[in-house]
């Protein structure tokens, strides 16, 4: 969930990328070049396996309509042999909510069994991202996936989707303060599920669906959604309702459910005054975060302003850490007998690296992440206890995923009022993963072409630091995203030269 502004940029998107800050740089090869680089693959000298494994990204459309087949099977077959021979560990694939649960309580992962027999075949892992939220309404998605009809009908009745006090309510995923709200349909009739159970039932499904024999050796770690474009996160900034990056994007507390806990938690009958009511504003054009004279506290630091901001990230904190105890409930619920490391967690946070050089940290707070309200606020150093807590509470690994590892605190010298440092960004989320012990794992922010890409490989492997022997080491890569260039001959190479050398 990242966005590079210095250079010229054509949009893309991801489910693990997917806000529309998210954009790639991907060089044409000229025409002379495409239909050598498009050749049956040719010997790629033997690749030594490096020390972090690296996975990447499919298709967004990889599944049928109708969650119950492979949409190109074969392709998918000469791509993951390619992607075999070049040293790559496996693969992450979105699992739709809104393709493989049309109805309450009637499933289809059809095509989750049919990839998961491709992968075994070849010899591949799968990380499965369970997609609780909506892909589409990002500059550049080549598909719409809503969220389940069923669902988002609901939520739109019962104002169950996050909304900011002008108006601008999001339809990528239900709201948290909707949890444990019964409103859908199941078994027992109407309104007897909550969203909680609906992610469990899906859950559940999925891995009972797969089959055992998959679970533990293809599939070794499910990516819980938990929240716009699976990241933990709010739906701060969203492309489709017209925020343009370096905006600071608004707050989305203004749901009835929301505003409920908000008083109950805190006593507030209002969110603070001051709050940015332009998505695209600059933090110093909000009262709330505009930088104080010398001497001074600013709002953020004081009053109603701190007390929302903490609680506007506790109850986010709250929200992840009950989704990791529903997904650890559907592995039990679906008789998974594996041991518990063979099944990893991950938790997917966004890299908002603009203004993380304002006192404010103003892109954050609005999406979630406190690091403003105290000398000691630390938004990363709180996701990462939350997880720590999780993984000892229930005996399983659970990975932090990050994003922006190719990106330098220079990329964005051309535009200097973004204040980004995605740099420092990666070393203050390393430091608290590093702190509670938490397993790091990330992705490439911008999409790239690996035949020419070798400053996007050299910036990474700065940061997976695969030669430490202590927790500073990154546990995987997910690189974006599989496509006909990706597993062209010279990219291969190149490729393979990544891999074996992480």
């Amino acid at each position: 969930a990242i966005l590079a502004q210095a250079l010229p940029l054509e949009p893309a998107s991801a489910s693990a990328v997917c806000m529309g800050a998210c954009m790639k740089r991907v060089a044409a090869p000229d025409a002379a070049d495409a239909s050598a680089r498009k050749r049956p693959f040719a010997a790629l000298p033997e690749v030594t396996l490096g020390r972090v494994p690296v996975y990447v990204m499919m298709p967004l459309d990889w599944m049928s309509d109708d969650g119950g087949s492979l949409r190109n099977g074969d392709i998918l077959l000469n791509q993951f042999e390619s992607l075999k021979r070049a040293g790559v560990r496996g693969v992450m694939a979105d699992i739709w909510w809104g393709l493989c649960e049309t109805e309450p309580g009637k499933y289809n992962f059809g095509a989750c069994k049919a990839l998961c027999s491709l992968l075994a075949s070849v010899g591949l892992e799968l990380q499965a991202t369970m997609s609780f939220h909506q892909c589409g309404g990002n500059v550049g998605d080549p598909i719409s996936i809503p969220i389940p009809a069923f669902a988002l009908s609901v939520a739109r009745e019962k104002d169950m989707l996050y909304r900011h006090a002008d108006g601008d309510v999001s339809e990528d995923c239900l709201s948290l303060s909707a949890d444990n709200q019964r409103a859908f349909a199941g078994k027992l009739g109407p309104q007897t599920r909550t969203p909680l159970d609906c992610y469990r039932d899906y859950i559940a499904v999925f891995l009972s669906s797969v089959g055992t024999e998959n679970i533990g050796t293809v599939i070794t770690e499910l990516q819980i959604g938990m929240g716009p474009c699976g990241e933990l996160r709010y739906p701060s900034y969203m492309m489709s309702k017209g925020w343009n990056y370096p905006g600071v994007g608004l707050v989305m507390a203004d749901d009835t459910g929301m505003r409920s806990q908000l008083k109950a938690n805190t006593g507030l009958s209002a969110l603070p005054a001051g709050l940015p009511t332009e998505k695209n504003a600059m933090p110093d054009d909000s009262p709330v975060f505009a930088t104080a004279a010398k001497g001074g506290d600013e709002a953020f630091r004081k009053g109603d302003a701190k007390v929302f901001f903490e609680w506007y990230q506790k109850v986010l904190l709250d929200h992840g850490a009950t989704l990791l105890v529903e997904a650890d409930a559907a592995i039990k619920q679906a008789n998974v007998n594996v041991p518990a490391e063979k099944l990893a967690l991950s938790v997917k946070v966004s890299g908002l690296h603009w203004h993380v050089m304002h006192p404010s940290r103003a892109t954050e707070a609005c999406a979630g992440y406190n690091s403003c309200t105290s000398d000691t606020a630390d938004a990363y150093n709180a996701i990462a206890a939350m997880i720590a807590r999780s993984a000892q509470s229930m005996g399983r690994p659970i990975f932090f995923n990050f994003t922006c590892l190719e990106m330098t605190n220079v990329d964005n010298n051309g535009n200097p009022q973004t204040l980004s440092a995605p740099e420092d960004l990666i070393a203050q989320v390393r430091r608290a993963c590093i702190r509670h012990d938490v397993p790091l794992s990330g992705e490439n922010a911008l999409e790239f072409d690996l035949a020419t890409g070798g400053w996007a490989f050299e910036r990474t492997n700065k940061q997976l630091r695969g030669w430490s022997p202590g927790r500073d080491k990154m546990h995987g890569l997910t690189l974006l995203r599989l496509n006909d260039n990706f597993v062209a001959n010279d990219s291969l190479l190149e490729l393979g030269k990544f891999t074996s050398s992480t």
